[in-house]
This record gives C-alpha cells, sequence and structure tokens, in this order.
C-alpha cells in the first residue's frame, strides 16, 4: 500500500479521503469534483508559479478571495464545509508525516498549497459564508445558529443561549443570567430615556394594560384573527412633548399605548392592542380625523416615511393559524420569486431589521429567535411581519393592515402548491376580498397588478384629496 512514488501517496490518501466522505451529505461525487479541481488548479500554479530555485509556490498570487469562493460555497454549505474541513486538516496531518519520510518536492509543494489554502480561508471565512460574531463569546457561526437577545441587541450562539442566558416572560426575550435588570422591575415602568411623556419601557408588555377589541356586533373567540399594530415614529419640531400622552389619552388608555425604541433618534412607537381589522379601521379614522394630529400648519407632528429609522410591524396572533399555514406565509414572503412583490407592497427592501430568508412549509412550526427576520416567529402569542416601511398617513396604514389580514386569510385556505404572489392576487381578485381590502385593493390597481379591477371610489376620493393638500399645501 505504501510506496514512495508521490502520485501513488496521493492517491491512496484520495482514496482514504474520499472512503471518509462517503456517506457525508453532500455526495461522494461532490468531493470527488471538488479534488479533481483542487488538483487541476495546484498542478497550474505548480507550472505558473513555481520557484525552482527555492522549491515553492508563490501562493499570494494564486489563493485569494476568489479562489477560496471557489472551493467553498459553490460546493458547500457552511455546516457541510465544516465538516469537510476537518478531513481536509486531518489530510493535512497525514500529509505531514510522509513529508517526513519522504524527501519528494512534489507532496512538500501540494502540502504547503493545501496548508496555505486553509490558512488563507480563515481570513475570508466569515465574509464567503456570511457568519455572524455571538456577542457573548466571539464564535463565528451561521446565520441559522444564531439567537437574538436583548429583542435583537445582541446576537448570541446556541451555546451561549443554552448555558448563560434565560427567556424572560415579562419581556419576551433572552436575557443574561447575571442581569439584575430583568429579575424584577423597581423603576417604573416608563421609558426614562424618553423625551416625551407616556411612554413606557421597550421591554413593557402590552397585554398588562391593552386586551382584544372588536366593534360591538364582532365576537372574537381563540381562532379570531386579530392583529396588533407597532408604528414607528419620528418626531418633528411641532411635536409636544406630552404628544403620546395625549394620544393615549384621546383613546381613553384602550387602545394603543407608546413605548421607547432605540433605533429611532428622537421618537416613539405607538403600540396598539390586537384588534380586529374593523375596529383598527374605525379608531384608525377618528385619529386622523383628530384635531390635535396635525399642527396649526397643517403638518402632521410626526413623521415615518422619509426616515431611515422607522417601520411598520404587524402582529397577528399565532393561535388563529396552524403550523403548516404559518410555514405557508413565511413561504411566501421569503420566496425569492415573489421578493419584487413583497417589496413593493412593504415600500422597501430587506434591511438589518427585517432580513429575507428563504423558509420551509415545515419551518412553520417550529419557534425561530432571530427577531430580525421579516417574518419573526420568536412570539409565543404571535406571527410578526416586519417588512412595512415607516408611515404616518391613515391610507399607508390601512394599506399595510389589509394587507397582512388578507395575506393571512390567504394562507387559511390555499395549497401548498399556491405560494406564488400571483396565485395570492388571483385569490384577492374574488368580489368579496376587494370589497373587504379597498385600500390594498386601490394600491394593486394603481399599480397594475390588477389590471380589471375597479379601485374602490371613497378611497380613490381621499388620496386625491391627501395629493391636492400636499401639492397646494
Amino acid at each position: 500500500m505504501f510506496t514512495k512514488n508521490p502520485y501513488q501517496v496521493m492517491r491512496t490518501y484520495n482514496t482514504l479521503l474520499l472512503d471518509d466522505c462517503m456517506f457525508e451529505n453532500p455526495s461522494r461525487s461532490t468531493y470527488t469534483k471538488w479534488l479533481a479541481r483542487f488538483y487541476k488548479e495546484f498542478n497550474k500554479a505548480k507550472r505558473k508559479y513555481r520557484d525552482w530555485d527555492n522549491d515553492y509556490i508563490n501562493v499570494d498570487d494564486v489563493i485569494d478571495y476568489d479562489f477560496c469562493e471557489i472551493f467553498t460555497t459553490r460546493y458547500f454549505t457552511y455546516h457541510e464545509w465544516t465538516r469537510f474541513e476537518n478531513k481536509l486538516h486531518n489530510f493535512q496531518y497525514k500529509l505531514t508525516r510522509y513529508n517526513q519520510m519522504l524527501d519528494n518536492r512534489d507532496i512538500k509543494l501540494f502540502y504547503r498549497f493545501m496548508e496555505c489554502f486553509l490558512d488563507q480561508l480563515n481570513n475570508y471565512k466569515t465574509e464567503l459564508f456570511e457568519l455572524n460574531c455571538c456577542d457573548n463569546c466571539g464564535t463565528n457561526m451561521a446565520d441559522e445558529d444564531t439567537v437574538s437577545a436583548y429583542g435583537g441587541d445582541q446576537i448570541i450562539c446556541e451555546d451561549c443561549r443554552d448555558s448563560e442566558y434565560y427567556w424572560h416572560d415579562s419581556s419576551d426575550q433572552y436575557v443574561h443570567n447575571e442581569d439584575c435588570d430583568y429579575s424584577e422591575y423597581d423603576d417604573g415602568d416608563e421609558d426614562c430615556d424618553s423625551n416625551f411623556e407616556g411612554v413606557y419601557r421597550y421591554d413593557y408588555d402590552v397585554m398588562e394594560r391593552l386586551s382584544k377589541m372588536s366593534l360591538p356586533h364582532e365576537v372574537i373567540n381563540r381562532k379570531t384573527m386579530v392583529g396588533g399594530l407597532e408604528c414607528e415614529w419620528e418626531a418633528r419640531s411641532s411635536c409636544p412633548d406630552d404628544f403620546p400622552q395625549m394620544i393615549d389619552d384621546f383613546f381613553d388608555g384602550r387602545y394603543c399605548m407608546f413605548k421607547g425604541d432605540g433605533s429611532l433618534r428622537n421618537g416613539f412607537e405607538m403600540v396598539t392592542a390586537p384588534c380586529t381589522l374593523a375596529y383598527h379601521k374605525q379608531q384608525l379614522d377618528k385619529l386622523f380625523s383628530w384635531h390635535d394630529w396635525t399642527d396649526s400648519d397643517s403638518n402632521t407632528r410626526v413623521k415615518a416615511w422619509n426616515t431611515d429609522t422607522c417601520g411598520i410591524h404587524v402582529h397577528l396572533n399565532r393561535a388563529s393559524f396552524t403550523a403548516s399555514q404559518i410555514g405557508k406565509l413565511q413561504v411566501i414572503i421569503n420566496e425569492p420569486v415573489n421578493r419584487n412583490f413583497i417589496e413593493a407592497v412593504a415600500g422597501r427592501k430587506a434591511n438589518d431589521y427585517a432580513k429575507f430568508k428563504q423558509k420551509r412549509i415545515s419551518e412553520g412550526g417550529q419557534r425561530d429567535y432571530n427577531k430580525y427576520e421579516a417574518v419573526n416567529t420568536a412570539h409565543a402569542q404571535s406571527i410578526e411581519l416586519r417588512i412595512f416601511r415607516g408611515n404616518a398617513t391613515k391610507n399607508g396604514i390601512l394599506r399595510v393592515l389589509e394587507f397582512s389580514f388578507a395575506l393571512g386569510e390567504y394562507v387559511q385556505q390555499c395549497s401548498f402548491n399556491e405560494l406564488h404572489y400571483r396565485d395570492f392576487l388571483k385569490w384577492f381578485k374574488l368580489p368579496r376580498n376587494r370589497a373587504d381590502f379597498p385600500y390594498i385593493n386601490e394600491w394593486f390597481v394603481r399599480k397594475g397588478y390588477l389590471k380589471d379591477s375597479r379601485p374602490n371610489r371613497l378611497v380613490t376620493n381621499e388620496i386625491n384629496e391627501a395629493i391636492d393638500n400636499v401639492v397646494n399645501g
């Protein structure tokens, strides 16, 4: 088996390496192709960059970022590569022994070439595989192995989660075992860092004060679809310090409350009770008709759309969906073929606070603690859609709400093969759906998604009036 012929040595260890990978995923053929191409590149480098006097290859001219990309992400996922890399290190160890036994130039050259490749790869691995760094222990890990703590302000690995963190029920997030600030809340519920009155802490549980709401004729049970609305707003110069408290008083403390948010520069977040869509429409109609919503110059006291800090999040109650229905909703939102449509509806592309990540229907039954995803499933009671751009207009907010409720209704009745956005629009074109969701229907028509529909006249008139006010104001 052992011979001083260097190529026989390489063939021997190729066979051993492949046998070791035989029952791995990807298949043995993937490893065979990888090795064949790697040897090909080695031989090219040996011919072109070999220094015959000093007997080495100038690897800086060969092994760069593109070289590492070819031999990692084009063949393997991060976890597949990690397993294969361990086998390559073992392979290197055996070559070291043969280096000592055989004074052979080719084996020495290949050993150094492979060693330089593995060393250089460490410099690029984080960027190549888009790895995250654990904020607690500093370990690099794939995105699917991360967990958010402190409402997404920290990203930690699963080992740290299991050994040094715990799930804090009151604030619905992971916190460190030694963080005494989360043992009890002794400093009151208000956000001491806020510049505004009536603003609660970010981690305050709104359900301690608010409850599910509906119109008098509506019946709410556990399966009824209700939605909670989170609107992030930045304050304009005309915004009074007690504006959040004014709105809270306007609704008698029953529809919404306000919380601080570290992502905002000088603003606050309106968080509503879980309500039926009809109840939301009634309350938002009151809010935007309220004389104090605008200042003396008829300008809104808050802004959202033309900022880089504000977003809208919609929470749909988890109990109204089965696991597979949640999975279908995740697939529709995250599927690349639907990306342009979803981003158009959302009003923005993916960002660090709402990352698109391709999903499978089977994942609908799992709680993923990566908060900053387009569909956040970390909450025990709700499914959170985080994709929407901030808005401080009635039409914009209602359009977001209607789309969320419509999508929720759609996944409750569609098949597993109807997850393309065109399938959703085909369902939406039914007269009943267009009537139930007039604001998003008007947007679909205006944007050309529903070419044979008629926009709701009332909504169209409201939008035309809003445009005239802006143009003539």
